[in-house]
Formats: structure tokens, C-alpha cells, sequence
């Protein structure tokens, strides 16, 4: 069993309500991936509480405590934990868990990974910024990226400076965001000559939400965005951007068994009242996740924003 194997037969289970069995395959397999041991902590303290073992809840959030994890805040809004929320000593152990969050992220440091094309001299090269989705980090998404590294694009990607959990970073502060993004950005442009014509931001799941603010926001030298799984926890955020946004231009790609899929479609409604043109291709079995086929919807992503317009 891979880890991604466990992650699926739990949610398969919790899906259909099963918490019971999905906390039994979490613990029987947890030890064998020591080094996800972040998530399957939180996943046995939700589940434990779904089943209404509160005292074993507050026994493995103390374990993971000693042991040296942290969560951010937000990750303990999760419904799943309603049951023991409010306990004094679940309030408790919350508090110690944002004490440790707050020392781990005054030693958070910039950090990316650059993908550069393989023999390949050209006078510049076109950038893509390829941002992660939330709960990811700079290397989340590289197998996908690697589709614009082979056809000649430099590939920026970039971890957010926002720590959720040890290892993951999220964008929900969008100011902070951009300001890495910036830095990022300007940092790259003095390594590598950059074709500053062919510059697109993109992203998957909060990663693409991001893209499409940055893109609107225009503080970084890149107008295009491509958005895979797009989330954006307020999409009524971006209307003042769009309103003020000039010669920007996007591409979508959707799943129609999305979860998410009424953001990017409130997001879009958005762009289409003021006139910002995109693109979007519609797969009807596709969920919350890249198409298998990802080459062919870069290809077609980078033909409607570029070769549509020269």
C-alpha cells in the first residue's frame, strides 16, 4: 500500500460513512509512513470524534503535541471535530498546537524549485509560476509542470511563506502572497533572461485561485494565468481587481465533478462582467485534480492566451 492508497481507501470510506472502518485502515497503516505521520494524527483525531471517542480525540492530539506537530488554526474549524471543539482541554492542547505554529513560522524561509528545459539555449525563455494548492508545497505539483519544462518553458515554482502543518504551506492571506510572489518573481527575472512577453502565472485548487488574483492584481509581470481546480475561498474578492484589471487573459480547466466547480464558475461570472476574455475546457468525469491528459490542456491553454492574439 502507498500512501496515496491509504488516503483513498479512507476517504472512499469516510465518504460513505463508514468512520469506523476508516479510523480502523488509518491505524493499522499509520506506522508505515512515519514521515506522514501529520496527517494521519489528524485524521485519526477526526475520525475518533466522528465516532464519539472523545477521550482518545484529546490522547492522540496530546501524542502528536509531544511528538513535535503543529496545525494552523484553521484546520481545526474542520466539522469533524465539533464533538470535542469545545472541551476545556481540547481548547487546551488547540492553544499549545498555535503557540507551535507561531514559533515554526518566524523560521519559515522563502524556498522554491526552478525546472529548467533540457538542452535548450535559447536567447530567453518563456516563465510559467506554478503555484501549489493549498496544503501544498513547491515540489506538490511537479509531476504535471513537467509538461512546460519539455516544451521549452522555464518553470518557477514557488512555496508559500504560510504554513499550515509541517511540510505544507497555504495562500489564504492573499497580500502575503503576493509580496512572496513579488520577491519570487523579481528574483528570477535577475538569474534567467525571461522572455517578458510570454510570462504566465498558474496554479492548482487555492494555488489557481491565487494565479488568477496575482494575474488581476498586476504587480508581477504576468497577465495570463492558467487555473487548474480552481478555489478561491471569497471569489467576490477578485471584483475590484477585474474591475481595475487591463490586458489580462486566462484559461480553465474544469471538472464538472468538481467539488469546487461553483467557485471557479462565480469567479468566471466575475471576469465575464467586466470583459476579461478566457478560455475553458470542460471534462465531464475530471474531479478536484489535474486531467489525465495534461500536455494536450497545456498546449491548448497556451494557444488560446498567446497564438489567438499575435
Amino acid at each position: 500500500m502507498t500512501f496515496q492508497e491509504l488516503t483513498d481507501g479512507m476517504m472512499q470510506l469516510y465518504t460513505q460513512g463508514d468512520y469506523a472502518g476508516a479510523l480502523e485502515l488509518v491505524e493499522q497503516n499509520a506506522d508505515r509512513f512515519p514521515e506522514q505521520s501529520v496527517y494521519t494524527t489528524f485524521w485519526k483525531m477526526c475520525l475518533l470524534s466522528r465516532c464519539g471517542r472523545a477521550d482518545d480525540v484529546l490522547t492522540v492530539f496530546r501524542q502528536g503535541l509531544d511528538s513535535g506537530l503543529w496545525w494552523a488554526k484553521i484546520q481545526f474549524r474542520d466539522t469533524d471535530l465539533d464533538a470535542v471543539r469545545d472541551l476545556p482541554e481540547f481548547q487546551r492542547l488547540m492553544a499549545v498546537a498555535q503557540q507551535n505554529y507561531d514559533e515554526a513560522r518566524k523560521r519559515v524561509k522563502r524556498d522554491q524549485t526552478v525546472l529548467l528545459p533540457d538542452n535548450s539555449t535559447p536567447s530567453s525563455y518563456p516563465l510559467l509560476i506554478a503555484l501549489h494548492g493549498g496544503a501544498g508545497n513547491k515540489d506538490s505539483n511537479l509531476k504535471y509542470w513537467e509538461v512546460a519544462r519539455q516544451r521549452g518553458w522555464l518553470v518557477l515554482s514557488p512555496q508559500s511563506t504560510q504554513p499550515l502543518h509541517p511540510g505544507a504551506y497555504t495562500w489564504i492571506d492573499p497580500e502575503q502572497a503576493q509580496e512572496d510572489l513579488q520577491v519570487y518573481v523579481e528574483q528570477v527575472f535577475k538569474d534567467y533572461t525571461i522572455d517578458q512577453q510570454h510570462v504566465v502565472i498558474a496554479g492548482f485548487s487555492q494555488g489557481s485561485g491565487m494565479a488568477i488574483y496575482a494575474a488581476l492584481r498586476g504587480k508581477i509581470n504576468a497577465r495570463s494565468f492558467l487555473a487548474i481546480g480552481t478555489y478561491l475561498s471569497d471569489p467576490g474578492s477578485i471584483r475590484p481587481l477585474a474591475k481595475q484589471a487591463t490586458s489580462v487573459r486566462g484559461y480553465f480547466v474544469i471538472g464538472e465533478k468538481d467539488k469546487d466547480l461553483p467557485k471557479a464558475r462565480a469567479i468566471q461570472n466575475i471576469l465575464k462582467e467586466n470583459k476579461i476574455p478566457f478560455g475553458e475546457e470542460v471534462h465531464s468525469d475530471l474531479g478536484h485534480e489535474f486531467p489525465p491528459d495534461f500536455g494536450a490542456s497545456f498546449d491548448r491553454a497556451i494557444h488560446y492566451i498567446f497564438m489567438e492574439q499575435e
